[in-house]
């Protein structure tokens, strides 16, 4: 991912596939409905701390990968 639009489609995507609406994954992630509200809508300046807890309620963990040597870190 490059942008936080591109995370939103993941976010959306993943909350879709788990039946959720944005209200229960706002109570698993601890941030508002209005929070998951800007981040499906891919408002730029979400909190990254939050936008990780969202990523952890739906289960996933985030990794960097170089874009030259393609090394992953976690």
């Amino acid at each position: 991912m490059y942008t936080v639009r591109e995370a939103a489609a993941v976010v959306r995507e993943a909350r879709d596939l788990q039946a959720l609406t944005q209200a229960e994954l706002a109570v698993r992630a601890r941030v508002s409905r209005s929070f998951i509200v800007d981040v499906e809508s891919g408002k730029a300046s979400v909190e990254a701390s939050k936008l990780m807890d969202v990523f952890q309620a739906l289960g996933y963990e985030i990794a960097l990968r170089d874009m030259v040597s393609n090394e992953v870190r976690w």
